[in-house]
């Protein structure tokens, strides 16, 4: 646990850098947006995550030395023209996780997801507060995988209850999945030629 809270810590004062990401309008470009589709809880935006086969990839940035991750805004779904979202209330349920991933909500210092972390995340519409339901999760990773083998987070939508307070049905699963940025990629292998080279070098010298 002093492991993740540490973990958690460096990802909030990285998420603090980068919360020009966060902008107060209904619109947010990228977002996952949480909606009604047929009295089903769901993902409607963007629309990789919305349609077969569900999935959707992001770029894992460098935040610190040995630590990537990447911000993945969340909001509800506004149709076009109303003031009220589609739902009132959701929670975000972990399905599975890859072991070296963990999602700490922006400004926290412990992960929501992650193996061994609670795997729930409720998001309730304040209509005093009409912003508060835009949340950032941060995840991020020490383990820096590969676009063959991406790190994967997988959720369901359950507990939702529509705007008018009608209770919806459980959405399928949902899959996030993370891959590093070429820049990381090309370090690497830079990192891997050079200890061959060394390598090599010994084995003249011997």
């Amino acid at each position: 646990m002093k492991r993740w809270s540490i973990l958690g810590l460096s990802i909030a004062l990285s998420a603090l850098m980068s919360v020009s990401f966060a902008q107060h309008d209904h619109d947010h470009e990228g977002d996952i947006h949480l909606g009604v589709m047929d009295g089903v809880a769901a993902v409607i935006e963007p629309h990789e995550l919305a349609e077969p086969p569900y999935t959707v990839r992001y770029t894992l940035e460098e935040l610190l030395p040995g630590l990537f991750g990447v911000d993945v805004g969340w909001d509800f779904y506004y149709e076009d023209g109303s003031d009220t979202p589609q739902l009132h209330q959701v929670t975000v349920q972990q399905v599975s996780i890859s072991p070296s991933l963990v999602g700490v909500l922006e400004g926290a210092t412990d992960p929501i997801f992650g193996v061994g972390a609670p795997g729930v995340w409720t998001l309730t519409f304040d209509p005093s507060d009409p912003e508060a339901v835009h949340q950032h999760i941060i995840f991020a990773t020490e383990a820096l995988p590969t676009d063959a083998n991406p790190l994967v987070f997988q959720f369901q939508l359950v507990n939702a209850t529509a705007w008018d307070g009608t209770a919806l049905t459980d959405s399928g699963v949902y899959t996030l999945e993370f891959v590093p940025e070429p820049t990381s990629l090309l370090a690497l292998g830079a990192g891997l030629a050079g200890l061959v080279g060394l390598r090599r070098r010994k084995e003249v010298r011997a």
